[in-house]
């Protein structure tokens, strides 16, 4: 599967991106993370890509011309509209977008190419949105920009693709996939300061610990 992120600070997409899950599941060639700075795109000489909103107001506003053309330097839009693609979904970071869960997760696991716009300061030209499916949001709260969201996505994602994660057993009894918080886990030592692990989980008992789990599990 193909990540293609669109952002004026591409190393934080690659320092974070190139390492852990998401840069074993490169290497391997399950999944490609690509990071476009779209001030490459800029009419400007001096790459600027945000300008002062019309009617006035606080902050600075991305502008639609260098987004479009990075997108159009993919493939994905041409004269003004977008390009019509199979298994492909364009997302921008958004607070008035879908709030993003472990089920959204899934069915973008399913495409072949998901692209995710990052923004920064005061949000997007209204125009920019005509080129994209979907707005998503990861939370109610305010960050610096669309980086983080994008790589939430991402790595959300990514380790659902069948061989991404070393063990896909972990994937079945995980947070979120049965609408539940999993139960606690333990390791050794089995007592710390006299914190002690649960005796159930020492007992080899599997139905006992599996039940033990089921009644722990939120």
């Amino acid at each position: 599967m193909r990540f293609d992120i669109l952002t004026i600070f591409p190393d934080l997409i690659h320092h974070y991106s190139d390492e852990s899950i998401l840069g074993r599941a490169q290497k391997s060639g399950k999944v490609e993370i690509c990071a476009y700075d779209f001030r490459e795109f800029s009419d400007d000489k001096h790459r600027r890509v945000d300008d002062r909103p019309y009617g006035g107001g606080a902050g600075m506003v991305l502008q639609v011309s260098p987004i479009y053309k990075c997108l159009e330097k993919l493939g994905l839009v041409k004269n003004g509209k977008k390009v019509k693609q199979t298994k492909t979904k364009i997302i921008i970071m958004d607070p008035d977008g879908k709030k993003f869960d472990q089920k959204m997760a899934h069915k973008f696991s399913k495409l072949d190419r998901l692209v995710l716009i990052s923004g920064r300061y005061e949000g997007f030209d209204e125009r920019v949105y005509k080129f994209v499916d979907e707005k998503i949001s990861v939370g109610d709260y305010v960050l610096a920009g669309g980086e983080l969201p994008a790589l939430i996505i991402a790595e959300a994602t990514a380790r659902l693709i069948p061989g991404v994660l070393g063990n896909q057993e972990s994937l079945i009894e995980e947070t979120f996939v049965e609408g539940t918080i999993e139960y606690p886990q333990y390791t050794r030592p089995e007592d710390f300061m006299n914190l002690k692990v649960p005796k159930v989980l020492l007992s080899g008992d599997h139905k006992k610990i599996a039940e033990w789990r089921k009644n722990h599990s939120r």
